[in-house]
């Protein structure tokens, strides 16, 4: 079986902290796919890696509701992402 972060472990690793890695799951961004009896939070590689794409488009200045639209969307790739920065950028430039 692989090996499962719990949101304590995962938010060492990942600088977050632990309200906010609950309140990603609370609003559908990071659901964990994994819990305990207990109802503890347990991350897979999956879910590591979707919130290493969640980091690096809030980083790029994209709001949580657009990072869901992004990572919703079965055309999402990192072309249509840059593309999309691009044109924000490019928008606030002709400001």
């Amino acid at each position: 079986m692989p090996k499962l972060l719990q949101i304590g472990e995962l938010a060492k690793q990942t600088g977050l902290s632990i309200r906010t890695l609950r309140y990603y799951d609370e609003i559908g961004l990071l659901m964990p796919s994994h819990r305990t009896e207990a109802e503890y939070r347990l991350y897979s590689e999956a879910d590591i890696a979707r919130l290493q794409q969640i980091l690096s488009l809030r980083q790029l200045g994209f709001a949580l509701k657009e990072i869901r639209q992004c990572l919703e969307n079965p055309d999402f790739s990192l072309g249509n992402v840059i593309n999309l920065h691009l044109a924000r950028l490019q928008e606030q430039m002709a400001v």
